[in-house]
């Protein structure tokens, strides 16, 4: 199973989702796993480096650029779970490894008018690569660090505004609150499943969940 995190718009925590839903597919189940890092940036190497550093549990890491699908391909035969992290734009990485993924998980913070912005020119290239090249490719929007105040509607608003069209990427019922044990274990190169927030466990557990990747 190939997974991408991607979006056209640069932090939105794509990193982030994709070395929690790593660590929790370690933690979860006994599926081999294969990271991708295709951000020129770095961020999901140099987490990698800094859980390498800290001895803890690893997984097999490549860096791969340019057209993805031959590499993807590849490691997809080896390894149950393929996790692939491309740049915050549109990008050929990003194009190549759409049409050759099994799901799409794209992070947006439904409070950030840019990041709301960007959803259209992101729905966009993902529907003419379902059109031309991968029709079988799930591809949903995550809401992420969302507001946990009671009161805030701010990812209701949006998720009821994509429901109106069904062109629209929609959004997982799952969505990721904004909560500090994401930052904390990010820059220890850990995984929330490797600190004591059950709450947030639990969000990255019924995530996986939702778009079946364990």
């Amino acid at each position: 199973m190939i997974v991408l995190i991607g979006s056209h718009k640069g932090g939105v925590g794509k990193s982030t989702k994709a070395a929690n839903i790593a660590v929790a597919a370690r933690y979860m189940s006994k599926k081999t796993i294969a990271m991708v890092g295709s951000d020129k940036l770095g961020c999901l190497k140099s987490w990698y480096a800094r859980r390498q550093e800290a001895g803890l549990p690893s997984f097999t890491f490549v860096e791969a650029y340019g057209d993805l699908r031959k590499e993807l391909t590849e490691l997809n035969k080896h390894y149950d779970i393929v996790l692939v992290d491309t740049a915050g734009h549109d990008s050929q990485e990003f194009r190549s490894a759409l049409t050759v993924s099994d799901i799409l998980l794209s992070p947006v913070k439904p409070s950030s008018q840019s990041e709301i912005d960007s959803i259209a020119a992101l729905t966009e290239t993902v529907r003419t690569a379902q059109e031309k090249h991968n029709p079988s490719l799930k591809a949903h929007l995550v809401f992420n660090r969302c507001s946990t105040r009671s009161g805030n509607t701010d990812a209701t608003d949006l998720a009821n505004m994509l429901k109106s069209d069904a062109y629209w990427l929609q959004p997982t019922k799952q969505r990721i609150g904004e909560r500090t044990v994401y930052v904390k274990t990010f820059n220890a190169g850990q995984g929330v499943h490797e600190a004591k927030d059950g709450q947030a466990k639990g969000e990255i557990e019924l995530l996986c969940h939702e778009v079946g990747i364990f």
